[in-house]
């Protein structure tokens, strides 16, 4: 069963730098990894769990689980398979527990600790599958609470810590392993690429993918596979890799947003790197900042770096996938005037090469020679 089998992870880069991150992070009984949709967090766990060699019990959360009966039985099916040798099952939420839900939880995970060897993992993986509403949340504090020495639980994210997890954060119950640590170094990367083909490991080459995937796992596999197949130059590499990067944005992160958020993206994809107000000026939103926020703090492709103001950059791939899918959706009118406004305010803001590219996109050439003298 796919729900609690821990993912294989044969023939792939095995990421030293990051198992020494989690042998020390292991201190903790908890450790949140946090890193957006295809930075590898799944396999350099699993990788992990295999490389040290530790008993693991995996459960791969989804939408269903915000049903706290669904929960609890497939946690028994994970700790059948865990500690096969307990023929007893565990206990099952009834109706009658319902009411005394956080007891239940307490005896519950008191009982699976006994069963698992020690030392152990537990793995939640998935876990931005379930609703910020959910009373699994609550759940999920009160078992990870009360863990036992020699045992720890990995929970895999795209998104930052709930509130309840935070509780264990500020108690040293939890540590982070951030996007920051996840993201490929060029050496991680020449490795990866060279289990796929060592040809395409020349230091241009390299150079050109590194670049463009900027340290994410995904872009840099798709990025590769598109050139080792069509044999293309480095430099036009982005152009032909747009059907395969640009589906897997659509399905794993646009298509899930609602029709605000996306348009919030796809006008804001026109300034290369912008403040708060930059984008409140030009979406005219004055949730801009709180909007930028949420999105740093749940790894939506966006960095950001601090200065006299915060300065918010898209990943270079995504910022790619929000201009294509920006010409396909607006009307040529919409797209103008937003760009004409972007350019504006760039070159208020001194990055006048952005505000003359943008320009010469729409052919505004008047625009373009005025601040060009």
């Amino acid at each position: 069963m796919i729900k609690i089998s821990r993912p294989l992870s044969k023939g792939i880069y095995v990421r030293h730098r990051l198992f020494e991150q989690l042998d020390h992070l292991r201190n903790n009984p908890v450790i949140w990894v946090s890193a957006p949709a295809g930075s590898g967090k799944t396999i350099l766990v699993s990788s992990y769990i295999e490389n040290v060699r530790i008993p693991c019990l995996w459960y791969q959360l989804d939408g269903g689980d915000g049903d706290l009966a669904t929960f609890f039985y497939y946690m028994g099916q994970a700790a059948a398979k865990a500690a096969p040798r307990k023929r007893k099952p565990m206990p099952l939420l009834t109706p009658e527990y319902l009411q005394g839900i956080s007891t239940f939880t307490l005896r519950y995970f008191e009982e699976l600790y006994r069963r698992i060897k020690v030392p152990s993992l537990l793995v939640f993986d998935n876990y931005q599958e379930v609703p910020d509403e959910s009373p699994l949340h609550e759940v999920m504090h009160t078992a990870l609470s009360n863990i036992p020495e020699g045992v720890n639980s990995i929970v895999i994210s795209r998104k930052a810590p709930p509130s309840a997890f935070i509780r264990l954060q500020a108690n040293q119950q939890m540590d982070i392993l951030k996007w920051e640590e996840i993201r490929l170094t060029e050496e991680e990367a020449r490795g990866i690429v060279n289990l796929r083909s060592k040809k395409l490991c020349t230091p241009e080459m390299m150079h050109h993918l590194y670049t463009l995937s900027d340290g994410w796992a995904v872009g840099l596999v798709l990025l590769s596979i598109v050139v080792k197949r069509e044999n293309v130059a480095p430099e036009i590499m982005a152009a032909l890799a747009s059907e395969e990067v640009f589906t897997y944005f659509m399905c794993e992160i646009f298509a899930h947003l609602d029709q605000k958020t996306r348009h919030f993206f796809l006008t804001t994809a026109f300034l290369p790197k912008m403040t708060v107000n930059m984008a409140e000026e030009l979406t005219g939103n004055s949730a801009a900042g709180d909007i930028l926020r949420y999105m740093v703090h749940n790894n939506f492709f966006i960095s950001r770096q601090f200065h006299t103001n915060p300065v918010y950059e898209y990943h270079p791939l995504y910022r790619t996938f929000l201009l294509s899918r920006g010409r396909e959706t607006l009307t040529h009118e919409t797209a103008a005037g937003i760009q004409r406004r972007a350019a504006e305010i760039l070159e208020r803001e001194g990055q006048t090469e952005a505000a003359v590219s943008i320009l010469r996109d729409i052919a505004d050439w008047e625009g373009m020679v005025r601040i060009i003298m």
